[in-house]
């Protein structure tokens, strides 16, 4: 499947724009009527509801995001100066100068979608996703309380689900859990509470006693005291969870991950340590953190983590400077963001999300740029990625296969 070539780019752009002169409108002509799938390409990019869906498909749920990159686009081409696509262009037209612009750069999206190649495998997609699997709807999460009784999220109505010691325990109505206790209480009554969100649930926000705010993703969970005692503050976790930290400088916040332990006063940070993942990720988004790690015979390894900044913790524990920030937290915010994740990363996310096994078929190496909400079915997704003609997929029940294209 062709890119679009830059001079091509520029000419679409152009045409778009009203500024065609004729010798340019020629080759672009000539280009147009050169292939099928050259056309369809034109024909998309001058059609107004199909530019609005793809550029929903591509930015989700974050429009200020789509039309910063917008402006960014329509300012690299601009020979006058500042454009502004809100008072010199239709919406539409900058929308299509953006999609134009991925395409070009290699930024696989939909810019292809309907072309007939994008169709053509062993099977054709409608037979591969036959039975399409649809985004999780609810909050599957389970809270385990301290005396051992389990409370399924989604089979319980909003208000008071607990009373342990001095705290509530309570759930709103859109399925948040909250710990509410008393500021000074003299009870020392302290029992571990857990918080399960299984693989095809949707994230839970919780709130603990001392006012922290807590995020879960798919197959994470959080094991933490109905109210903190004594000189520090420490929960236990496994998937993936961000954390807001209430400041409280006499008594630390401490996170235990994958052997590591986090440490914070009041801060925003991510943890990604997935069980299947080897290395864990923590992002530090505010404040500053120190993640240490015990050795042999009681020795740490420890570092201090600024914000915009990466610990990979694996046998050695690496700072990477310039995290993206926008990848890491694009789960929080609704989206799938990879920014040349290999496939194998992607599936990763996926099947925790869709709550579906992923089996590959041959050495498959290949990554991705995607951007999408994940509200989408999951073959919204899949598709995207087909239109690389690098991979296919195939959906059977709860199983993904994940082929290499056979182009032949």
């Amino acid at each position: 499947m062709p890119k679009i070539q830059p001079q091509i780019d520029e000419l679409i752009t152009k045409f778009l724009n009203g500024t065609l002169d004729n010798s340019e409108r020629t080759v672009l002509e000539d280009w147009v009527n050169a292939s099928d799938s050259n056309k369809k390409v034109f024909e998309n990019l001058s059609n107004k509801e199909w530019v609005a869906t793809e550029l929903e498909k591509i930015y989700g749920f974050d429009e200020d995001a789509g039309w910063e990159t917008i402006a960014t686009s329509l300012n690299s081409k601009s020979e006058g100066g500042l454009i502004r696509p809100y008072s010199y262009w239709m919406k539409w037209v900058a929308a299509a100068v953006v999609l134009i612009t991925l395409a070009s750069s290699g930024y696989w999206f939909s810019i292809f979608s309907g072309s007939d190649e994008a169709l053509v495998a062993n099977l054709s997609q409608e037979e591969r996703f036959g039975k399409d699997i649809k985004a999780p709807e609810s909050n599957k999460a389970i809270l385990t309380l301290g005396d051992g009784k389990k409370i399924v999220l989604e089979e319980v109505s909003k208000g008071k689900l607990a009373t342990d010691g001095d705290v509530e325990v309570t759930k709103t109505d859109d399925g948040q859990i909250i710990y509410k206790g008393k500021k000074e209480t003299r009870s020392n009554v302290v029992n571990e509470n857990t918080l399960f969100v299984p693989n095809g649930s949707k994230p839970v926000r919780l709130v603990l006693a001392d006012g922290t705010e807590v995020w879960l993703n798919s197959g994470s969970s959080l094991t933490y005291p109905s109210q903190f005692v004594g000189i520090d503050r420490k929960v236990k976790m496994t998937g993936e969870v961000f954390f807001d930290v209430a400041k409280n400088p006499a008594k630390p916040f401490k996170v235990m991950a994958s052997g590591l332990e986090t440490q914070a006063l009041g801060t925003q940070f991510n943890i990604n340590a997935y069980a299947d993942e080897s290395i864990a990720k923590i992002t530090l988004i505010e404040g500053s953190i120190k993640v240490e790690r015990k050795k042999n015979k009681g020795i740490a390894d420890h570092l201090i983590v600024k914000p915009g900044q990466q610990l990979l913790g694996a046998e050695a524990l690496k700072l990477i400077d310039n995290a993206n920030i926008d990848e890491v937290m694009a789960w929080k915010k609704g989206q799938f963001y990879f920014e040349g994740a290999n496939i194998q990363t992607i599936m990763s996310q996926i099947s925790k999300y869709y709550d579906i096994d992923v089996v590959y078929k041959g050495n498959i190496n290949y990554s991705f740029v995607m951007k999408i909400s994940r509200t989408v079915p999951i073959s919204e997704l899949l598709k995207i990625m087909e239109l690389t003609d690098l991979v296919r997929f195939k959906i059977d029940g709860n199983k993904i296969t994940v082929m290499e294209f056979n182009k032949k």
